[in-house]
């Protein structure tokens, strides 16, 4: 967190959503904040005399404070991944859960790099080797353009097993009901076996997909729609209707594609208890977000994406200026 003149930018890393940071601002006597992901400013959020929410256009962190806001503290997360199918004759109930212990280190202009370990703790989904290995590695860089328009790219060893190369591009007005974007990937698959064998595929999936979403912003809800080509060259439409709650987000969605079709549930949530232990350099927390998706039908290859840290389109839904309402009168 830091002042300049009367506004304050800050960044939580802890958090899912900064607006709990925002609504706290008021009883310390300020009015006025800027959010920032990796450092680099979302939109200006200012409470006026009535108490309601004004966004505009954030101004850039200045360059001579810089120096002193990057000096991050570097995160080890503990992350779940699980995956699980149901119905199966042979296999009832099948999962594979994992547990990752991720290292986030935050370097200048919006860059970050993620790296870890991961250690398998169930795996009857797949043939996979119960072996602890490198959780996914990559370096991306998140940046803020003007009117409201975000890009984040990424490069390297990704979740689902992918890496490769990935562009995300979202025009998302904090003040507007409808928000669009496109994302771009080129990825091959890579494994990591017993005794640090690594094995990978060429890069032979392209994926280009454009995004947009309505705000129903009485109900702080959201209609999104996903189309183009999915991995493994699958080509469709995803629906989804998606409900923001103060503490997490609920959805449905059903998609058709050359693969088939099939429908499923959305969840993102936070995971507790947050931050566990820390110094000044160093903190020991658990994931800010867990994001599952249930597919009705698995093993088809229907829509299916991969994610590097977010996806640009959901992150950026959570700085709405619906979403924050919710918390002006706490």
């Amino acid at each position: 967190m830091a002042k300049v003149d009367s506004v304050i930018y800050f960044e939580n890393r802890t958090l899912r959503s900064q607006v709990v940071n925002f609504s706290k601002l008021k009883d310390i006597g300020l009015n006025e904040a800027i959010p920032m992901i990796y450092g680099i400013p979302v939109a200006n959020y200012r409470l006026d005399t009535f108490g309601n929410i004004k966004v505009t256009e954030a101004s850039k962190f200045p360059m001579n404070r810089r120096n002193k806001f990057w000096k991050y503290k570097i995160d080890f997360v503990l992350t779940p991944q699980f995956k699980a199918s149901f119905g199966n004759p042979e296999k009832p109930v099948a999962n594979k859960t994992n547990l990752l212990l991720n290292t986030n280190i935050v370097l200048p202009f919006g860059f970050s790099l993620h790296t870890g370990i991961t250690f398998p703790l169930i795996n009857n989904f797949n043939s996979q080797p119960l072996n602890s290995r490198p959780a996914p590695t990559f370096i991306s860089q998140f940046v803020g353009l003007k009117k409201f328009q975000y890009v984040s790219w990424s490069a390297g060893l990704f979740y689902r097993d992918r890496y490769g190369i990935d562009f995300q591009y979202q025009k998302a007005n904090p003040n507007a009901k409808i928000s669009y974007g496109i994302a771009i990937n080129y990825s091959g698959v890579y494994y990591w076996y017993p005794k640090g064998n690594f094995r990978y595929t060429n890069l032979t999936d392209f994926s280009a997909l454009v995004n947009a979403s309505w705000r129903w912003e009485q109900y702080n809800s959201q209609m999104r729609i996903t189309a183009g080509s999915f991995l493994y060259g699958d080509m469709g439409a995803k629906m989804e209707f998606v409900r923001q709650f103060k503490k997490a987000d609920i959805g449905f969605f059903g998609i058709t594609s050359t693969n088939g079709s099939t429908i499923g549930l959305h969840l993102a949530f936070a995971i507790a208890p947050g931050s566990i232990a820390q110094n000044k350099y160093l903190r020991v927390r658990t994931t800010e977000e867990f994001v599952y998706d249930y597919y009705y039908s698995n093993g088809f290859y229907i829509g299916e994406r991969f994610r590097t840290n977010f996806q640009l389109d959901e992150r950026l839904s959570l700085y709405h200026k619906s979403y924050w309402r919710q918390y002006q009168n706490n």
